[in-house]
């Protein structure tokens, strides 16, 4: 599983979750196998909002689960945690993505790419809000390919 806790912060903070809900359920609309983006689930409690989706591999039976706790700190700031894991077999093991293919740009392949999807999805939803975004890792190792992909899409 592959985890990261992030920190926005912007006038349209608080919009976020509304806004990356309604993302995902539009990639589900668009997806012609279906396999883009299912099952997504939402739940709002009191300052918080919690959205668990399912993504597949185009072509292979291989399902990852998909969740982001959403809390909002005040008006400007909101805390997001994203977490990523499962699919252990097929296309989205984490083995599957090598520090070769890293370096060509291949990240979305394995756990591991779906993982940086993910962030890549995130980080567009903050720049259509114009709400910036602050990273807390929490990869096991400075050298994880987890990390690499959240520095290349966030540190930029």
């Amino acid at each position: 599983m592959e985890a990261a806790n992030l920190t926005l912060h912007g006038p349209d903070a608080d919009r976020f979750a509304d806004a990356f809900l309604d993302s995902k359920a539009e990639a589900a609309r668009r997806s012609l196998n279906k396999r883009g983006a299912r099952n997504i689930h939402r739940y709002r409690g009191d300052g918080f909002t919690q959205i668990t989706y399912e993504r597949a591999a185009a072509y292979e039976s291989s399902w990852v689960v998909i969740s982001l706790l959403v809390e909002e700190v005040d008006d400007e700031t909101a805390t997001v945690v994203v977490f990523v894991g499962g699919g252990g077999e097929g296309p989205f093991k984490l083995e599957e993505l090598s520090p070769r293919r890293l370096l060509k740009g291949e990240e979305s392949v394995g756990q591991a790419g779906r993982f940086a999807t993910v962030l890549e999805d995130v980080a567009a939803v903050c720049s259509e809000l114009s709400v910036s975004v602050e990273t807390e890792w929490e990869s096991e190792t400075e050298q994880s390919v987890a990390r690499t992909i959240q520095r290349k899409i966030f540190d930029t």
